[in-house]
């Protein structure tokens, strides 16, 4: 396999808090292919994510299955994520379930409806922000906010992971 299959392995990974791909989440930067190493680039959408164990082990097994003896060092690019990394397909899909992307007006992915109030400071996680939809009254989170932001890269195994 080449680098560029070998990307289109890791892009079609779920992350698994939220059923969308690495590819359409953003958080793919790169898959290069070097004597028998795979080195993927990876953008947590924020450092603290309690996912990134599971993401790491997910690459690793979909690499280990597509190119047997090779390989794989995953490297977190601290800080690189965006909400506008999201892809199209991306947003449709957090919409579904049942989230925002920062970056526009927040609203509801349910009914569409822009009388929306914050409900907190942060939902789950530092980077989501929810709000309550008073046309529909469901709860939804925003994605994508401050809290998402970090600093240089790093190796999975820099935090104790598997190399």
């Amino acid at each position: 396999m080449n680098a560029d299959q070998l990307a289109d392995v890791v892009a079609g990974i779920s992350d698994p808090e939220i059923d969308v791909s690495l590819r359409d989440l953003g958080v793919l930067r790169s898959v290069s292919l070097a004597g028998g190493r795979i080195q993927v680039h990876l953008a947590p959408t924020r450092l603290g994510c309690p996912a990134l164990g599971e993401i790491a082990r997910r690459v690793r097994s979909a690499l280990a299955d597509a190119a047997p003896g090779h390989e794989s060092e995953i490297v977190w690019e601290r800080g690189a994520w965006q909400p506008t990394a999201v892809t199209p397909a991306g947003r449709d899909a957090l919409r579904m379930a049942g989230y925002q992307v920062a970056g526009a007006a927040p609203r509801c992915p349910y009914c569409g409806g822009e009388d929306v109030v914050r409900a907190g400071r942060f939902g789950g996680a530092v980077c989501k922000v929810p709000y309550d939809c008073r046309g529909c009254g469901s709860l939804f989170d925003v994605i994508g906010t401050a809290g998402c932001s970090a600093g240089l890269p790093f190796t999975d195994s820099d935090q104790g992971g598997p190399r």
